[in-house]
């Protein structure tokens, strides 16, 4: 699909009209990209070899790498600034004025609120919850939000809350359903409500796998051999059969 492509909205066409894509790109209908929340905005900017599935919607003012994913009701939010080969699943929230270096990877029902920064290679479990503001509502006049600092090979489990202006340092890893409270040292392991801070483990002092968060394609992607039954394990093939 080439740069600057239009077309009328509607329930079976996607919104091109304050957008550059790069080329390549694969995108579903009932897309928008570009989405005009003030007349002055500028557009959205999204690399090559990118893919934009039903439901999608990103602002004016974002500006995204190359090799980008999204899936199905995945928003976008104004000035977000994200590098290649990064990854926002089904019915997650970025609420903009959020940085992310290269390969993050942000999986479902995952909510990012303002002035979160992540590094590079960072992988974000389903139903994480980060949050940017310890008293809202409660504080006359209102302090300037401030989200967490997560830095480059961090992994978090699915579940997880964080609080707000916590750094998560280089390589922790945050166990499922933990609470972050307080600043993470670099190469943690943290687990619990409040979380448990603790040396991370040999066998988890490692960065987080390229394969995982710099995939060009996504499992699902027509473009790939279709797997049929295949993918079914062994085990369960044996027990239930694969019809």
């Amino acid at each position: 699909m080439g740069n600057n492509e239009q077309a009328e909205l509607s329930s079976e066409t996607s919104q091109f009209t304050n957008a550059v894509i790069g080329e390549d790109a694969l995108i579903d209908p009932d897309v928008m990209v570009g989405y005009r929340y003030h007349p002055d905005c500028g557009p959205a900017r999204i690399g090559k070899n990118s893919i934009l599935r039903k439901g999608t919607v990103i602002y004016g003012d974002v500006n995204i790498g190359d090799h980008f994913h999204s899936t199905h009701y995945a928003v976008i939010r104004a000035m977000v600034q994200m590098g290649d080969y990064c990854t926002l699943l089904n019915h997650s929230t970025i609420e903009g004025i959020v940085r992310m270096g290269n390969g993050v990877r942000i999986m479902s029902h995952v909510y990012i609120p303002s002035r979160t920064w992540f590094g590079d290679n960072v992988f974000v479990g389903p139903g994480v919850k980060f949050l940017n503001d310890r008293y809202p509502g409660r504080r006359e006049p209102a302090p300037e939000p401030r989200g967490a600092t997560v830095e480059d090979d961090v992994m978090i489990g699915g579940g997880c809350t964080i609080l707000p202006g916590v750094t998560i340092g280089e390589r922790s890893f945050i166990a499922a359903g933990a609470g972050v409270n307080k600043d993470v040292p670099p190469r943690s392991f943290v687990v619990g409500v409040p979380g448990r801070i603790s040396p991370l483990p040999d066998h988890l002092d490692m960065p987080n796998s390229r394969q995982l968060t710099r995939q060009n394609r996504d499992f699902w992607n027509p473009e790939g051999e279709y797997p049929g039954v295949s993918i079914w394990p062994d085990y369960w093939s044996e027990r239930f059969g694969t019809e």
